[in-house]
Formats: C-alpha cells, sequence, structure tokens
C-alpha cells in the first residue's frame, strides 16, 4: 500500500498530485501480465496453412485412337514471312477461334487401329521395317487417307492458318522453339536437337514421335519442325495470301495441289513454321505424314 505523505509544492500541499501517482503506478503495474498474455497468445497462435497451386489439368486424350490433344486457345498471329518465299508474303494478321491439335504425328500404331476397325488400304511403305515401328509418324498416305483417319477420330485436318499458328505462336518466331536454328537427329545438320532430320538418303527414317521435347512449340505440339511433312486440309493458291481473309482463312476454293508443313526427315533446311509446299493430292511419300485437329466444340467419339 502507497502511503500519502505530505509533500509542500510551491506553497500548497500536494497529497493529491501523490495520489495519483500512486494510482497510476498501480495501474501500470496491473497491466505487465495482460501485456505478457496478450504477446504470449499472439505467438501461439498458428499460422493459415499456405494454399497449394491448384493441380494442371489432365491431358486430353482422345479414347478412339489413344492421342493425346494440346489445346491452342484463340488469339491472332502474323501468318507469313517477309524473310521467306514469294508464296510466304505479305504477311498478314489472321484471328483463329481456340481448337485443339493433336501433340504429335499420327503413328502406325494408331493408324493400325484405323485400319482394323474400318478396312481401309494399308499405307505404302507399311511392311517395310524402316517405316513401320509402332511408334513413328505414318508414312506413304495420300491427303484422302488423312482425311479419312482423321474423320474417323472424330477430327479433320488443319488448315494452313491453323497449323501454323500452333506451330508458331503469336510472337513471329520461325521455328516452333524460337526464332533461331535448331538441329538434328542422324543425319541432321544446324538445328541443335530440336527438329529431326536424317539426311542419309538411303537408309533414313522418321524417328519415334515426341523424340525431341526441346523442339516443342508454344502450345506443346511436338515434331512441327522436321520428322515428316503434314498434310493440311487447304487448296494451294500461290497468291492467297494478298486475298485471304483475316479470320479463319480456309484457302482457295479449288486448286490442283494440297498443302504441306513442317519439313520432313529428308529435308532438314525447309523445317520453318512459314515454309509452304504444295504438293499433288494422290502422293504417297516416306516423307509425308499427317496430324489432326478438333473443334472446342466437339468431343471425342
Amino acid at each position: 500500500m502507497f502511503r500519502c505523505s505530505r509533500v509542500r509544492v510551491f506553497g500548497r500541499d500536494s497529497v493529491g498530485v501523490n495520489l495519483v501517482f500512486a494510482l497510476t503506478l498501480s495501474f501500470m503495474v496491473l497491466q505487465l501480465p495482460a501485456a505478457s498474455w496478450s504477446q504470449d497468445t499472439k505467438s501461439a497462435t498458428p499460422e493459415s496453412p499456405k494454399k497449394e497451386a491448384a493441380p494442371a489439368p489432365p491431358p486430353f486424350i482422345n479414347s478412339r485412337d489413344g492421342a493425346e490433344l494440346v489445346m491452342v486457345v484463340a488469339g491472332e498471329f502474323k501468318m507469313g514471312s517477309e524473310n521467306g518465299q514469294a508464296d510466304e508474303k505479305p504477311v498478314h494478321p489472321v484471328k483463329l477461334p481456340g481448337f485443339r491439335i493433336a501433340k504429335t504425328e499420327v503413328t502406325n500404331e494408331q493408324y493400325g487401329r484405323f485400319m482394323a476397325a474400318t478396312g481401309h488400304r494399308e499405307p505404302l511403305f507399311w511392311k517395310q521395317s524402316r517405316f513401320n515401328s509402332p511408334k513413328q509418324p505414318v508414312v506413304g498416305v495420300d491427303w484422302e487417307d488423312a482425311v479419312a483417319y482423321a474423320q474417323w477420330a472424330g477430327g479433320r485436318l488443319p488448315t494452313e492458318a491453323e497449323w501454323e499458328y500452333a506451330a508458331r505462336g503469336t510472337d513471329g518466331r520461325e521455328m516452333p522453339w524460337g526464332s533461331g536454328g535448331g538441329g538434328g537427329r542422324g543425319g541432321g545438320r544446324g538445328m541443335g536437337g530440336k527438329a529431326v532430320a536424317d539426311l542419309q538418303s538411303n537408309n533414313g527414317k522418321p524417328a519415334e514421335v515426341g523424340s525431341l521435347k526441346d523442339g516443342a512449340s508454344p502450345c506443346g505440339a511436338l515434331d512441327m519442325a522436321g520428322n515428316v511433312w503434314e498434310w493440311c486440309a487447304d487448296w494451294y493458291g500461290r497468291d492467297y495470301y494478298a486475298q485471304s481473309p483475316a479470320e479463319n482463312p480456309t484457302g482457295p476454293a479449288e486448286g490442283k495441289q494440297r498443302m504441306l508443313r513442317g519439313g520432313s526427315w529428308g529435308y532438314p533446311s525447309n523445317v520453318r513454321a512459314p515454309f509452304r509446299v504444295p504438293e499433288r493430292p494422290d502422293s504417297r511419300s516416306q516423307y509425308i505424314g499427317f496430324r489432326y485437329v478438333q473443334d472446342l466444340d466437339v468431343s471425342p467419339p
């Protein structure tokens, strides 16, 4: 207990002053445990658990042929190249809706399922060991063969615009992995392990699909530079780019040649994404295969 003594301050008794001081000091002392308890309580409060990143969506698998398809989001890109051939010009903007594209080219294994289900004819080279490994891309198929397979799988062949957009994205790159050189497999030259090429014309062959993952395009598609040329839906028009519509172009209404894209194991110098090659639709070459696309409103069969 604090005593209230008399102290004269400025000539007056200061009992009241001492009383106020004593009460204030008592209040401060009484507050110490509460303050300590408050701090302990705060330190004992567990932190909120950190939210984990949402898991990546599962891959989209077509149950009919087992193909994985990757998403290509709707967008706009510059189609063509000022550094390429005459039929790659003029560079022009193109808008496309979203779609799915097969991650790799159609394989012999997948094409075998198609033949067993439909009775479709065998590709050329089907019985040659250089070209009939299950995971190699199917070759020796003409444009009609590719169309028939795509329809059976619940899809269609890509347009030139869709193929190029999936291969190069929106930043103007010339190669699926960027605007630079690449590299090859076997006899390939100057492509740094990202494109698939084999210049041994006598015994060269396509690689198994998906062999070079460093060559993935912006949407995640593989083998879009080299391995095999890929059929597209369009007729060829040398001057088509000068009159191409700005949204979802599908090529000329008629023609004599269909379009190939992507280069092949025998042509490593022509693997730029904008590079265009016309070909007779009945051609069945060891350098030609295909992949397919699906519209987003279409479910696998």
